[in-house]
């Protein structure tokens, strides 16, 4: 019944995709009709000139293509005409005639008919503005003299079957940081700008959505018309307290002066998972739990008859043998994605309009039931509306709209408990369920089957409502020439609610078979089949306003000026606030301000500031000033450097400096600048009251602090641009961070002070530094089209001061060493005889036995402690991001392909899996396959074995944090692969199609890397968690 309710949902999907396309094509036909009506109504042709002549022509466009409906006019006159379907044309001029040849989209040519008597005009596409300028801070500035440190990515690069916009980013940008935590539907990525820079609360990116602070997740990449990370102070200092982190700017699309232009993409695609972790199988679970009993009490837990029952299935509810990966997991999902978008316009119009489904299955095997669906399934479904108007020859209105619907269906609970059991389960534990459908649970332990299908399910839902209106005020003719302003105004909402159905059935264990052979069952879990209600609602709303003046003009030639001048205010509001607090809304305030200066497109200077505040510091503090500056010099623009510029056409050098502000300063409470009380904790007792109980007093809080302030950043860049032969560019900068201000709690004040809790002061210091740099290489020759591209980014950070406590060994002090930094002590293998042991240090963690981890004494004093645990490897987060790619295109034919790798990032794996449980290992006693082949026995001694001994009882030992447990999660991974097709236009052309395209695309196909136990790049420990997933799709894409 569900399957069929479902096979009817996707039916009714595909029929409103459709229906669709097919109406978006009946209206683009009747707006050309139209468009082409009004044109004849508009140009008269003029067929009486006895004066004149006749001249012939054709009107073509870049391609070599006809161009219909394109205007013909008479230079100066009202007359003219409009060329035919295969773009030909016939007009009676004079020979001092200049013929005006223009097409919406098209770059309007001026022709002088002189002694042509047949004229061929190649139009060529009005030139893209983005093209031609950079998206900064609050505008745009012209490529040349950007001067920042800022990095663009194509969108096309972008283009990927993921769901969330994060995802596509790892290995895309110079200076991005990116890493995907989980493959579960629906899931983003963590992303940095240049690494880490603070210990503070706040290390993320701002995003900014056309200039209004979003989530990146939740613009559709098609809709996206330019994607730009600000990284410098030069780049960040106009956003004062949000920018210290760098900025992230997305510019979505606008209308065109064009026809009617519709885009349609429709993908289908699979999913299965890249790596899924291998645990023991039956016969190497038995064998190793054996192994432990047998050095334990001496006997087998089980005995070779029992084994055998377990491995033959003799009978499976007595004697399971499940393996649970294959058992929850299914090999294969799928994804599907549709995408239509409509732009054009005129010059005093201009849309465009684009909505999109995605959907993505999970490979959890649910089973299949007629009461409820618990399988998971992400949606989401995107609209978009961005309308320009000019309301005046100067003045433009601009209105953007846009809607994000999400959907979430997954069984109910935890389901990092449910990832945690898959794991930890063994084979042996329980069956999924008895061959009598009765629902089993061992008496002690778990049963994963009944969390994934017998649990109930729960539903998220998210709906986000954006807008914006814009009005910008051209006063080039009524003030001076260059002088611009704008005021925009946003108002975003997002609601959110899960709805929870839950069962809690009742569950058994079998003890035997009676004489009949039927099953003998006690009850493990008392429950019901009714179905229980809870939700959940979440919800916030944003204002944002803004008013801001841009002046950019050019004098004689030479000296090039540009200046911005802005205020800002935002409020953002907890529609479900938890307590009193958090009611008020949050705000920030500030102006900003730049000035720029070229002299002849040489000699560059740029002057930053933002003067904001935030509510979140003391009342004299919630202002600061953040300035920053910029210099550049374009070498290849001189005219000594022309004998060179076919070689080097581009080099410039630059270089900023300034100080950034950053107000998300954490400290878990607002206005900290005021002290709390401690709710549900008294304070002294005074005494007694009869009849009453004691008379106590209140207990104070965290004290407030009258000098709370913003993290402060104190940025440098210096960086190198250098363009070879017109075809290769590379961008290489390198930078660093102070970081000082870091509002943390501090740890260095004595007992004898009598605070319950410690104040949060801004005391944090700490630096990060390092390189990044791009290269871009483009080359057309006959009907091949090449380029390639490349980006590197390198960064370490390092704690500089923390308030702890000076600690007795100076190197185990957390100051000097990068955020995140891990510790353990430094294995040297494993113990190889009591003579080993007796001659080594004292080690304090347990008592210890051949095949134990032994380590290295760092402090001499011939014990191993907690005293002797060091810095080791790195952090979770990688030092070294790249990636690197190719695209090839032939004729029709065109494929690209993309690698993606990261380097320095290390993690101490651990848990009950790898080590060995030391309780109900009969239940939760599961290990990896690899620990069952690797570890270290007394039948097998191996001193080099990749894993210690396992024991019924904890080893405490062997479960120290350590260079043993340190593994090197670098990887390097096939990111992306496309091959596609555009067929030939004479198939089409008639069916008013400009482009049909058929793809195949693959994400995430080859991963390199030296560990192997699960996904290095997902965020676990021991492998619980949802598997990074492997994408293929077949796509689709029409242009109309």
């Amino acid at each position: 019944m569900m399957s069929d309710l479902r096979k009817n949902i996707f039916s009714i999907k595909i029929w409103t995709v459709t229906t669709f396309c097919l109406l978006s094509l009946v209206n683009m036909n009747a707006s050309n009709a139209l468009a082409h009506s009004l044109q004849k109504d508009e140009i008269k042709e003029v067929k009486d000139n006895p004066s004149g002549k006749k001249v012939t022509g054709k009107v073509l466009d870049e391609f070599g293509e006809p161009i219909p409906s394109a205007s013909i006019l008479v230079e100066g006159r009202s007359r003219g005409v409009i060329t035919d379907l295969d773009g030909t044309f016939v007009i009676e001029v004079l020979p001092t005639d200049k013929l005006v040849v223009s097409f919406l989209g098209m770059e309007t040519q001026t022709i002088l008919v002189g002694k042509q008597t047949n004229i061929v005009v190649k139009m060529q596409p009005q030139t893209a503005e983005l093209d031609e300028v950079t998206v900064v801070a609050y505008g745009k500035q012209r490529k040349a003299s950007v001067i920042g440190a800022i990095n663009t990515v194509s969108m096309n690069e972008l283009k990927m079957p993921v769901a969330k916009l994060s995802s596509g980013l790892a290995g895309q940008l110079a200076g991005i940081v990116v890493m995907q935590r989980s493959g579960e539907p629906g899931a983003g990525a963590d992303f940095w700008i240049r690494g880490i820079n603070t210990f503070g609360a706040g290390n993320k990116p701002l995003v900014l959505v056309d200039g209004v602070e979003r989530s990146m997740d939740l613009v559709d990449v098609e809709d996206i018309a330019s994607f730009s990370i600000l990284k410098d102070a030069t780049a960040t200092a106009l956003y004062g307290v949000r920018g210290a982190n760098g900025i992230v700017l997305i510019t979505t699309k606008r209308g065109t002066e064009s026809a009617p232009k519709i885009n349609a993409r429709v993908e289908y695609g699979f999913t299965n998972p890249v790596r899924m972790p291998e645990l023991a199988n039956t016969e190497q679970w038995i064998n190793y739990y054996n192994d432990i009993t047998l050095e334990s009490s001496g006997r087998l837990a089980i005995q070779p008859e029992e084994k055998a029952k377990y491995l033959n299935n003799t009978d499976p509810d007595l004697y399971p043998n499940v393996d649970w990966m294959q058992t929850l997991f299914k090999d294969f999902s799928n994804t599907t994605r549709v995408n239509i978008n409509v732009t054009g316009g005129s010059p005093k119009i201009r849309y465009y309009v684009g909505g999109s489904f995605y959907s993505e299955g999970s490979v959890f095997n649910i089973s299949d039931k007629d009461r409820y669906d618990a399988s998971m399934r992400y949606n989401k479904f995107s609209f978009r509306s961005n309308i320009d108007i000019n309301v005046t020859s100067s003045t433009e209105l601009s209105l953007s709209l846009s809607n994000q619907y999400e959907t979430k269906n997954r069984p109910y609970g935890s389901l990092s408990d449910l990832y945690a059991y898959m794991i930890r389960t063994s084979p042996i534990a329980t069956p999924t369920i008895y061959s009598d459908g009765t629902l089993a649970k061992p008496s002690t332990g778990t049963n994963p089957y009944n969390s994934l299908n017998n649990s109930g399910y729960s539903q998220d839902f998210f709906n986000n409502a954006q807008s914006l209106i814009s009005l910008t005020q051209d006063f080039s003719k009524m003030v001076t020439p260059g002088l611009k302003a704008n005021v925009k105004f946003s108002w975003d909402a997002y609601n959110a609610h899960t709805l929870n159905r839950i069962v809690t059935p009742s569950t058994y264990y079998a003890t035997g078979r009676d004489e009949e052979g039927h099953l003998d069952f006690v009850r493990s879990t008392e429950g019901s089949d009714y179905m229980k209600l809870t939700r959940t609602n979440s919800g916030t709303r944003t204002i944002n306003f803004e008013a801001s003046a841009n002046y950019d003009r050019l004098f004689g030639e030479k000296h090039r000026v540009g200046a911005l001048f802005l205020f800002s205010m935002r409020n953002y509001t907890d529609n479900f606030p938890g307590n009193y607090v958090d009611a008020f809304a949050h705000k920030n305030i500030g102006i900003a301000g730049r000035a720029t200066y070229s002299y002849y497109d040489r000699y560059f200077a740029e002057f930053n500031f933002g003067y904001n505040g935030s509510e979140n510091f003391a009342p004299d503090k919630r202002f600061g000033f953040f300035p920053s500056f910029a210099i550049g010099y374009m070498l290849s623009n001189e005219a000594f450097w022309d004998p060179l510029r076919s070689t080097i056409h581009l080099l410039k050098i630059k270089g900023s400096y300034g100080e950034i502000g950053n107000d998300q300063i954490g400290g878990n409470r607002r206005f900290a600048f005021n002290s709390t009380m401690k709710e549900g904790q008294y304070g002294y007792i005074f005494g007694t009251n009869p009849g009453s109980g004691s008379i106590v007093g209140i207990s104070t809080g965290i004290p407030g602090n009258l000098n709370v302030s913003w993290e402060k950043a104190q940025k440098a860049n210096v960086g190198l641009e250098l363009g070879l032969f017109d075809q290769l560019k590379f961008q290489l900068d390198y930078f660093y961070e102070k970081r000082t201000g870091i509002y943390i709690q501090q740890e260095s004040v004595p007992s004898i002070v009598g605070l319950n809790e410690t104040q949060y002061v801004n005391l944090g210091e700490m630096k990060n530094q390092g390189f990044d740099g791009s290269m871009e290489y483009e080359q057309r020759f006959n009907d091949w089209y090449v380029s390639a591209r490349a980006n590197f980014t390198y960064n370490r950070n390092k704690k500089l001061y923390d308030d702890k406590p000076t600690p007795i060994w100076p190197y185990q002090s957390e100051a000097g060493f990068a955020y995140r930094q891990q510790r353990g002590l430094i294995a040297l293998g494993l113990f190889e005889s009591e003579e080993d042991i007796a001659n080594s240090p004292k080690q304090n963690f347990g008592n210890v036995r051949p095949g134990d981890i032994k380590y290295k004494d760092i402090n001499g004093d011939n014990v191993i402690d907690a005293y002797d645990k060091v810095a080791i490897g790195y952090t979770d987060v990688p030092e070294i991001n790249y990636g690197f790619g190719i695209s090839l295109g032939w004729k029709g034919f065109d494929a690209s392909l993309f690698m993606q790798g990261v380097g320095n990032v290390t993690r101490i794996i651990g848990g009950d899996a790898l080590y060995g449980a030391s309780d109900n290992i009969e239940r939760l006693g599961q290990i990896y396959a690899d620990v069952a082949e690797k570890r270290w026995t007394t039948s097998n001694p191996n001193p080099n074995a990749t894993y210690p001994r396992l024991s019924m009882s904890k080893v405490e030992n062997n479960l120290q944090p350590s260079t043993y447990w340190q593994r090197n999660m670098s990887f390097l991974r096939l990111k992306n692969v496309e091959i596609g097709y555009t067929l030939p236009k004479h198939i089409y052309k008639r069916l008013g199609m400009s482009s049909i395209r058929v793809y195949a695309q693959g994400v995430n196909l080859l991963t390199f890397s030296k560990f192997k136990l699960w996904d290095p790049e997902l965020d676990s420990n021991y492998g619980n968690i949802y598997p990074q997933m492997r994408t293929i799709t077949l796509g689709l894409n029409l242009n109309f």
